[in-house]
């Protein structure tokens, strides 16, 4: 008994050095038998529950470390189509996704245009586009997922950004951004919710 609880300590401070609380430690990884209760996915200064809501749409409540809660709304996980928080407002006005549909295989191709709304106002006309150009693993923390790298270009007026998205079928959601000079962002951690 005397060893056990040895090693329970070890393992909790062990987890502490490395800046993880035990239950993060030991989270379970979401999966397809308990993606239905959701997930809660970290970054650095926020951390973010992610519910699925139906056919098409995937709701992420972020709250960040200053208090400030802010509720996304994405289009399968792909991108955001309404944005609130105490901080503001966004959405994507007129963007007519009944019909939308990025088919997961290399190739595929696929766009969006809308009318930005931030805060009511409108901003001009912006087009999302997006192509699969394959499949790699990723891990986050200490789970493995299959993931897309979905090139993202967005383009308004003038300006142009582009980057890949590392998205994750099963989770429905973006884990990671990879940009053109090479750098990934990824989230830090994910656990199922109970």
């Amino acid at each position: 008994m005397r060893r056990s609880f040895k090693a329970m300590t070890l393992g909790g401070i062990l987890a502490a050095a490395l800046g993880l609380a035990p239950q993060i430690a030991a989270a379970t990884c979401p999966s397809g038998a308990n993606l239905g209760k959701g997930f809660v996915i970290e970054g650095g200064a926020a951390k973010s529950e992610v519910r699925h809501l139906g056919d098409h749409f995937v709701q992420a409540k972020t709250r960040y470390s200053d208090g400030v809660v802010q509720t996304d709304l994405y289009h399968d996980g792909l991108f955001a189509i309404s944005r609130f928080s105490p901080r503001g407002a966004s959405m994507m006005y007129q963007a007519g996704l009944d019909d939308w549909k990025l088919e997961m295989k290399k190739g595929a191709k696929a766009s969006v245009t809308y009318v930005p709304l931030v805060d009511s106002a409108p901003l001009p006309e912006s087009t999302v586009e997006l192509e699969v150009k394959g499949r790699e693993d990723f891990t986050l923390g200490n789970c493995s997922y299959e993931v897309f790298v979905i090139s993202e270009t967005r383009k308004s007026g003038e300006r142009n950004r582009q980057y890949d998205q590392l998205y994750s079928p099963l989770l429905k959601f973006v884990i990671a951004r990879r940009y053109p000079d090479g750098e990934t962002k990824a989230y830090r951690g994910i656990e199922a919710l109970d």
